[in-house]
């Protein structure tokens, strides 16, 4: 028969407090729907039928309650400059392209007529010499962000772009 002191049965609820919040660490780190079965021959779960103590933390989302909707992140921070709500001219509408084309072929044209890397003022100046139309009251400011994120470039130094081969 095990004989069951109130020293161990503490020192045993202390590790299992630590184990549960090293469940969940590890949850939050390789996200919910990972299943950590085959380690100890059962699925592990931080937020199981076995959980005690207090809840930490909130849920992700809220569900809707008396007609009103969860607030994105994106429109909170939005609201929250000055008080005033941005938003887009186009909102309901089209948005209108670019008489000479998508950016990112244009772009493609440039670079490889240049055949070597690029700044983003010397795109800019490409893409005016192509006369490429900008629906955008600041052309380099936009160019500069969608240059990053544009398939098919790649980042060749500080603020230096070539094409990919």
């Amino acid at each position: 028969m095990v004989n069951l002191t109130t020293s161990s049965l503490r020192r045993a609820l202390e590790l299992q407090e630590r184990i549960e919040d090293l469940q969940r660490e590890l949850t939050r780190l390789l996200g919910k729907n990972v299943s950590l079965s085959g380690f100890s021959g059962e699925a592990v779960s931080a937020t199981g039928p076995g959980r005690r103590g207090r809840k930490r933390g909130r849920p992700a989302k809220k569900t809707a309650k008396r007609g009103r909707q969860p607030v994105s992140p994106a429109k909170k921070s939005a609201q929250s400059s000055k008080g005033k709500k941005r938003t887009s001219p186009f909102k309901g509408k089209r948005r209108p392209s670019s008489p000479s084309g998508p950016l990112a072929p244009a772009v493609h044209k440039v670079m490889k007529r240049a055949g070597a890397p690029m700044n983003v003022d010397a795109i800019l100046q490409g893409l005016k010499q192509d006369k490429y139309v900008w629906k955008v009251s600041e052309p380099k400011k936009n160019l500069a962000a969608r240059v990053y994120t544009m398939p098919g470039l790649k980042k060749t130094g500080p603020g230096m772009f070539a094409l990919k081969k």
